[in-house]
């Protein structure tokens, strides 16, 4: 999971350095020694499988933006760690984001830092994602109380995304009849090629798209999604109950959990009712 976070989140953020020699105010030279000391904490961080992987890689981080403080290396490195203390030490994981909030990042990165917290106190609490799909669905989770949606932060070009999608529609095959189903957030940047992929593979749930790759994406942003694939399961109650799943033999049990859990009238909420939507052709969506 490293290695794919690394080369996807670090590709995204780093797409500006590509092409060009020094795009950077540093001198050539400068230049070169910042990426050289960056790369090389990459190199690190990859091959270090001790616990304290992450905590080293903080310490490379803070040097970079303490020696190179107009480039974006050292607060790259913290978004990794931020990432990599969520699996292992959630107070460390919530004090780098504070830092990188209160301290002298750049806006974008302070941005995805409040988009990291939220979704870490998003858990267990009702998510908000409203929007108006590519294909002209009305998409709202608030309305699909009553049902488990699974949320799934995607791009066609992220080959693990791509591996992902026949464990994605096999669940919603099984499950879409007993109240599931399947929101995708992509963040392609080609509307056409989107729209041709989704129906060549036969996805019949409904897209966001706004033109912008994961490190600028609307959701992705308001949610901290560093990398992808990134999969939510949101309950009946429409909370946030699963984060950062696989589309695993493990998915199916997660869904067939939590479409057992009670709800109903007994609790104040609408049960579920299976008839489809006749304005949208899928239960729980408007055109």
């Amino acid at each position: 999971m490293r290695c794919v976070l690394i080369l996807i989140l670090f590709a995204a953020l780093c797409s500006p350095c590509r092409g060009q020699s020094n795009p950077s105010t540093l001198t050539d030279e400068q230049f070169n020694r910042f990426m050289s000391q960056r790369n090389r904490l990459l190199e690190e961080y990859e091959a270090d499988s001790s616990t304290n992987a992450a905590d080293n890689l903080v310490r490379g981080a803070r040097v970079l933006q303490k020696e190179f403080p107009t480039e974006n290396g050292g607060s790259q490195l913290m978004m990794m760690a931020m990432e990599d203390y969520e699996e292992t030490d959630l107070s460390k994981a919530r004090a780098l984001a504070r830092e990188a909030i209160d301290g002298p990042a750049p806006d974008k990165f302070r941005q995805w830092a409040k988009g990291f917290l939220h979704r870490l106190d998003s858990m267990g609490k009702p998510v908000e994602i409203q929007f108006e799909a590519v294909d002209g669905r009305t998409v709202d989770l608030a309305t699909m109380r009553g049902k488990i949606v699974l949320v799934d932060f995607w791009a066609t070009w992220c080959t693990p995304c791509v591996a992902e999608i026949p464990k994605v529609k096999a669940a919603y095959e099984r499950f879409q009849s007993r109240g599931f189903e399947v929101v995708g957030i992509s963040c392609d940047t080609d509307k056409t090629k989107l729209a041709r992929f989704v129906e060549q593979r036969a996805m019949p749930w409904p897209q966001f798209f706004d033109g912008r790759t994961q490190a600028e994406n609307r959701f992705c942003q308001a949610f901290g999604i560093g990398g992808i694939p990134r999969i939510f399961l949101v309950d009946r109650k429409g909370r946030l109950r699963f984060d950062n799943v696989r589309a695993t033999d493990d998915l199916q049990k997660q869904i067939t959990d939590l479409l057992a859990e009670p709800y109903g009238p007994a609790n104040g909420s609408q049960p579920f009712r299976s008839e489809t939507n006749r304005t949208s052709g899928a239960a729980g969506f408007r055109r």
